[in-house]
């Protein structure tokens, strides 16, 4: 077995990128709060909308909010906290997407593998994959996605080859 493959990896979200969100978020919320004179309605609305935003990103900047687990037996994600698990078993095929304007790391999943069906539809129209991961933790969307196939491919090997 490749000792890189089987060693436990943990990747995180750049700082820089939540810290901007915060930043945008703070300043269109503030914004909201200059025009709640004159159009109380659309001030009110940036308030809340931005003001969540903002929340949700410092939420993200929180040690083990979100992150990314590489080891032996497959990844998991954590994202706001909520943990998923993916095992090599069940991928597929990784590869690196365009959905809007940013370049994602999508997945798809073995044939067989049960539930989300609809869902797996949805994000396979919208970006060529079944999954993707939220963030790139710092990364290229392509070295991330050539780090996560180097995994598949050595999780492969390793249950290909008898012991």
């Amino acid at each position: 077995m490749n000792p890189a493959a089987g060693a436990t990896e943990v990747l995180r979200p750049a700082p820089g990128k939540w810290l901007a969100m915060v930043a945008i978020s703070a300043a269109l919320a503030w914004i909201g709060t200059r025009i709640l004179g004159t159009h109380p309605v659309v001030g009110w609305s940036c308030v809340v909308l931005f003001g969540i935003c903002g929340a949700l990103a410092v939420l993200n900047l929180w040690p083990g909010a979100s992150r990314l687990v590489l080891d032996a037996d497959g990844f998991e994600i954590v994202s706001l906290f909520r943990r998923t698990r993916v095992r090599w078993a069940e991928v597929a095929r990784v590869g690196t997407a365009r959905v809007g304007m940013h370049r994602v790391v999508g997945f798809d999943f073995v044939d067989g593998h049960a539930g989300g069906e609809r869902l797996r539809r949805v994000n396979r129209n919208l970006s060529g994959f079944q999954a993707a991961l939220p963030d790139t933790y710092g990364r290229s969307a392509a070295n991330l996605a050539a780090l996560l196939e180097a995994r598949l491919g050595a999780h492969r090997e390793e249950t290909l080859t008898p012991s």
